[in-house]
């Protein structure tokens, strides 16, 4: 499948001359002016994201752009001018996984302490989605202009919530800080995936994590 042209003579960005060309006819993602795109870049969009969601199925997140490209059947120079990093497109990537994280949150009942630890052990789940996926959040932490930022906030945020409503239930004591807890289950599904170590190994290592957070009441 060739590329779908995205320039147009009736696009000034299509002269290399004019200020705001770049080798293609539309902004470059994240640059502004913001201006809709031409339904050829719609489709190109797409199938790049498509072929993105394959390529990090098979080869985790830090798979080959130029696999990404050649998937999609575009020039790499097409790919960069929509995603100009590969966090750029990772994070597009992890809109639906974002989605099912707080889906997750919003239907977890969290009455006694396991619901907690079952949850911790989703989390995970989640987290070894795509391999490497875990160690790319990881380090976005600390980086406020990372694309995954917003991703790693969310997931913080969903998990703050799950525990906030286990603190109401009486299933945990005490206030816990959602960012420290992803930091340790971040570590653990890491390790997790390094190891290949099975589900039920990660569940032991998460009531460790859990117990140190908050004891285990009675009867919880």
């Amino acid at each position: 499948m060739s590329d779908v042209p995205e320039n147009s003579a009736k696009n000034p960005s299509s002269n290399p001359q004019h200020p705001q060309a770049g080798g293609g006819g539309e902004v470059a993602s994240g640059t502004h002016p913001p201006r809709r795109m031409r339904a050829d870049a719609i489709k190109n969009r797409a199938r790049i994201l498509e072929a993105g969601r394959i390529e990090v199925e098979l080869g985790g997140t830090e798979c080959s752009l130029d696999n990404i490209a050649k998937r999609a059947g575009v020039g790499s120079g097409t790919l960069y001018r929509h995603f100009p990093t590969r966090e750029d497109l990772v994070g597009e990537l992890l809109l639906t996984w974002v989605a099912d994280v707080q889906a997750d949150a919003d239907a977890t009942t969290v009455r006694r302490w396991g619901d907690v630890l079952d949850w911790l052990v989703r989390l995970v789940d989640h987290a070894r989605l795509y391999r490497g996926l875990a160690s790319t959040m990881a380090a976005t932490e600390g980086d406020e202009s990372s694309p995954l930022r917003a991703a790693y906030a969310a997931v913080v945020d969903a998990n703050g919530q799950v525990f906030a409503r286990a603190r109401q239930e009486g299933s945990i004591v005490g206030p816990v800080d959602s960012g420290e807890v992803i930091r340790l289950v971040t570590g653990v599904a890491m390790s997790a995936e390094q190891a290949h170590l099975a589900r039920a190994q990660v569940r032991s290592m998460l009531a460790i994590v859990l117990h140190g957070l908050t004891p285990q009441l009675p009867n919880r």
